[in-house]
C-alpha cells in the first residue's frame, strides 16, 4: 500500500497539470473574529474583512472572491494561456478565513510561477485613489520571526508595474486614473510600511531558496471612496469592470510567461538557512 504525504500529492498534482501555475489568493474571508489579523498564526489566522465599499455594503473579502474567480474563468479561457498550459489556483474558494502561512504555502506547494494575492483597498480619508500593487522590497524589513533579502525584487517590481497600469488602463472607460497607480515596496524607502496583507507575500517570498514565483498584492481601487465606489460598483459597471480587470490581469500574466525564464537553480537569498 501507497501512502501519499500532503507533500508529495501537492508535488505528484504540480507534475500532472504540467504547465505553469498561476496561485491566485482572495484576500480576507471567514466570519468576524476580534483583534485576528492576517498576521495571527493562532486561531483563526486572518482578518475576515478590511474595507468596506462606501456604497452597496459591499465587503472585500466577497469582491477578493469574485474577482478571483473571474480571473481564473479567465485565464482558462485564454487562448494565449492554453498554448502556455497556464493553470490558476486559488487559495480560497468561499468566505473561509486562511493564514498568512497557509495561503503562502499554497504557492510554495504548487511551485507557482506566479502568486497574486487581491485585495481593494481603503483610507481612513475615505478620498484615496489609484491601483496599487505591493511587492516584498530588496532589503525586507525586520519582523518579530523573519527579515531576509529579495532576490527578485527586480522581477517582482517589473510584473507589478505591468499588472497594476494593465487594470488602471482597464478601469479608466468607468472612471479609473492610470496616473494614480503605483507600486510600492514594503519597506519606509520605498514608500511602504509594515502591514498585515502584505505578510502573505513575506512568507511566499522567504522560500525563494524552493522556487521562483513572482510574488505581488494587488489592491484594485479604494472601494470606502464614495466616488469610486459609484463607477466600480453600481449596478450598470459592476460586472463589466470586473470583466475588464480579469482581462487585464490575464494578458498581464500571459505577457510575462512568454517573455520571463526562471533562473535554471534555486537563487538563495544570502541570509536563508
Amino acid at each position: 500500500m501507497i501512502r501519499l504525504t500532503l507533500w508529495t500529492f501537492s508535488l505528484l498534482t504540480s507534475f500532472l497539470m504540467a504547465g505553469p501555475i498561476i496561485v491566485i489568493d482572495p484576500g480576507h474571508g471567514g466570519a468576524n473574529h476580534k483583534h485576528k489579523t492576517d498576521g495571527s498564526q493562532k486561531g483563526h489566522g486572518s482578518s475576515w474583512n478590511n474595507a468596506y465599499a462606501a456604497t452597496g455594503g459591499h465587503l472585500e473579502k466577497n469582491l477578493a472572491l469574485e474577482y478571483s474567480q473571474e480571473i481564473a474563468k479567465a485565464l482558462a479561457a485564454s487562448p494565449r494561456a492554453q498554448k502556455l498550459g497556464a493553470k490558476a489556483i486559488l487559495t480560497r474558494t468561499a468566505d473561509t478565513p486562511i493564514s498568512a502561512m497557509g495561503r503562502a504555502a499554497i504557492a510554495v506547494e504548487n511551485t507557482a510561477r506566479i502568486f497574486l494575492s487581491l485585495h481593494f483597498n481603503g483610507s481612513s480619508s475615505h478620498t484615496a485613489e489609484g491601483t496599487r500593487g505591493y511587492v516584498c522590497s530588496k532589503d525586507h524589513p525586520h519582523w518579530e520571526y523573519m527579515h531576509f533579502l529579495n532576490p527578485y525584487i527586480d522581477r517582482d517590481r517589473a510584473f507589478s508595474d505591468k499588472v497594476i497600469k494593465s487594470v488602471a488602463t482597464a478601469l479608466q472607460p468607468f472612471g479609473g486614473d492610470p496616473s494614480k497607480a503605483k507600486t510600492i515596496g514594503d519597506s519606509k524607502t520605498d514608500g511602504g510600511h509594515l502591514k498585515d496583507g502584505i505578510r502573505t507575500l513575506g512568507f511566499a517570498r522567504q522560500d525563494t531558496h524552493l522556487y521562483q514565483a513572482v510574488i505581488m498584492l494587488l489592491e484594485v481601487e479604494f472601494i470606502d471612496n464614495p466616488k469610486i465606489s459609484n463607477w466600480l460598483l453600481g449596478p450598470e459597471t459592476r460586472v463589466k469592470a470586473r470583466q475588464a480587470v480579469a482581462a487585464a490581469i490575464v494578458t498581464a500574466i500571459c505577457d510575462h510567461l512568454e517573455n520571463d525564464t526562471p533562473p535554471t537553480a534555486p537563487r538563495k537569498a544570502k541570509n536563508a538557512n
